[in-house]
């Protein structure tokens, strides 16, 4: 007997999953707070050379007023300003503003250090550390060191979760991210701060990974595309009340702590949260099995019979002192190809999600509005998922969202604009329309790898797939600066390599109420191991 088949026996879908379902998807909102806070914490606001101090009681330019001083003291670069003893003695042997901005005069670094604006963030990590000018790199080092961090995260948890459990990994990610989140908020220094984000990337990268597989683990085949879906939409919550809470506070080290101080409530999950049944009985701890599916069938009001734990225990199981690893991925020719294939339509959802989402022009209003309303336009894409996935398949929605996704991509790169403000107002639809269907392959893609990956090495396969999303989202930068060789450059890679994951993704199986695979026999090979 397969264990889907004990699902349909204690309930696939009762009580005791939704509870524990739900306790999961609240921390999928906290995942997406720290996955996108650098959009708020590494805003860079308006600055220019600090022009206050400047010594100018005895020169006739002790009168003017602040913004007349300004625009004498700063040239258009926001990097160097001009010479103080030139401006005072210009501007004294001058007549005006005009005739001492056209003068030949020399500029230097500033030498007072910056002044930033405080019109929308109050403080940043760029104004906090002076991160502009020549240390500038510090900030997309910054991002760089974050996507590093969830590499790390993606590979460590997999790899720890099937070789431990999903559960110990859970609270060992909560520990770290706590610890990380709070020593970061009272940085003192770049330095700092860099080596607690790589924590902050590893440690919520590895928790929702954890948690993503824990539930679809948890429900019957005809519920995994539903709380699958569920997860990512509390991650738009997530994405969306950021917004909303860098609002209120925009200073970061208050964001920072505001998003990492309710990990700790996440303590409580020790009384409620399960440990994968599946997993137990694939590590032949079928006596803790049972133990979860008695207690799972008493909250759903139904029996398990002592038979059905007998046909399971008579069932094929994990070779005693078997420990999976990595290279099991890629041991036979059906696994290897199932493997890089997943990978491959990661990375490519990944670069092509973050890809437009920095490449797009910005909506009109402030940064958080336009924040707010891009995390609310994809939650219809996951509920349209949640209508048909479970109608036509996962197969047929993945190559028909990354297809119209390139598409789209490639029609808002490469039509000429030529001025025209209605033909400019289609490209950023276009665009959008590429970021809809993209949003909704990334959540299928997700979905799919948790189905094709046997019991076994699950956690691990999610792991290497989510480590090539990240190596997706470090390629982001470097895309973009393809623009500077041709504009429409960026788009067309992306429109072209999210066609082309598309038609590869036919030959991914389909999953739809179908069992998972328990072990790595349960993945059809018609070739002999590597």
């Amino acid at each position: 007997m397969k264990f889907d088949d004990v699902l349909e026996t204690i309930g696939p879908f009762g009580k005791y999953q939704k509870i524990r379902c739900f306790l999961l998807c609240l921390f999928s909102s906290v995942s997406a707070w720290h996955a996108l806070n650098m959009v708020f914490i590494g805003a860079q606001p308006e600055f220019h050379c600090d022009n206050q101090n400047m010594n100018i009681s005895s020169s006739k330019i002790s009168n003017i007023s602040d913004a007349g001083l300004l625009e004498l003291l700063v040239p258009d670069d926001s990097c160097q300003q001009y010479d103080e003893k030139d401006v005072i003695i210009f501007y004294d042997n001058s007549t005006g503003v005009h005739r001492l901005l056209s003068s030949n005069m020399s500029t230097t670094d500033c030498i007072r250090g910056f002044w930033y604006s405080k019109e929308k963030y109050s403080s940043t990590i760029v104004s906090q550390f002076d991160l502009v000018c020549e240390r500038k790199f510090w900030k997309s080092t910054s991002k760089t060191v974050f996507f590093f961090g969830r590499l790390c995260g993606a590979v460590l948890f997999g790899q720890l979760s099937d070789r431990f459990g999903r559960r110990p990994m859970f609270f060992v990610g909560a520990a770290i991210l706590l610890v990380a989140g709070s020593v970061a908020a009272a940085a003192q220094n770049i330095y700092m701060f860099l080596p607690m984000y790589f924590l902050q990337g590893l440690a919520h990268t590895g928790i929702f990974l954890v948690a993503f597989t824990l539930s679809t683990e948890l429900v019957g085949p005809e519920y995994r595309l539903f709380v699958g879906f569920m997860i990512q939409m509390f991650y738009s919550v997530g994405y969306m009340t950021l917004s909303g809470m860098a609002y209120l506070l925009r200073d970061w080290r208050y964001l920072e702590l505001a998003i990492t101080l309710p990990v700790v409530l996440f303590a409580s999950y020790w009384w409620f949260l399960p440990e994968s049944v599946r997993w137990l009985l694939s590590q032949n701890r079928n006596e803790d099995a049972q133990k979860y599916l008695q207690k799972a069938a008493a909250t759903n009001g139904t029996d398990l019979p002592p038979s059905i734990m007998e046909s399971l225990q008579d069932g094929k199981t994990v070779q005693k002192n078997r420990t999976y690893h990595f290279l099991d991925l890629v041991r036979t020719w059906a696994m290897a190809k199932l493997t890089l294939n997943i990978c491959f339509n990661w990375l490519v959802n990944a670069l092509v999600y973050y890809g437009l989402s920095l490449n797009t022009e910005n909506l009109a209003g402030d940064p958080y509005l336009n924040f707010c309303i891009a995390g609310a336009v994809e939650i219809p894409a996951y509920i349209l998922c949640i209508i048909f996935l479970n109608k036509v398949g996962r197969k047929r929605p993945l190559v028909i969202s990354m297809c119209v996704g390139g598409i789209a991509c490639i029609l808002s790169g490469t039509i000429p604009i030529n001025g025209n403000s209605d033909i400019k107002t289609l490209t950023i639809v276009l665009a959008m329309v590429g970021k809809f269907f993209i949003t909704a392959s990334y959540a299928i893609v997700y979905l799919v790898a948790s189905e094709v990956f046997p019991t076994v090495v699950r956690n691990i396969g999610m792991g290497v797939a989510s480590m090539s999303a990240r190596i997706g989202g470090i390629l982001v930068p470097t895309m973009l600066d393809l623009k500077s060789i041709w504009t429409p450059l960026p788009l067309v890679i992306f429109g072209s390599l999210s066609i082309t994951a598309g038609i590869l993704a036919l030959l991914l199986p389909e999953t739809t109420d179908k069992p998972l695979p328990q072990l790595l026999e349960d993945v059809p090979n018609k070739s002999k191991k590597l």
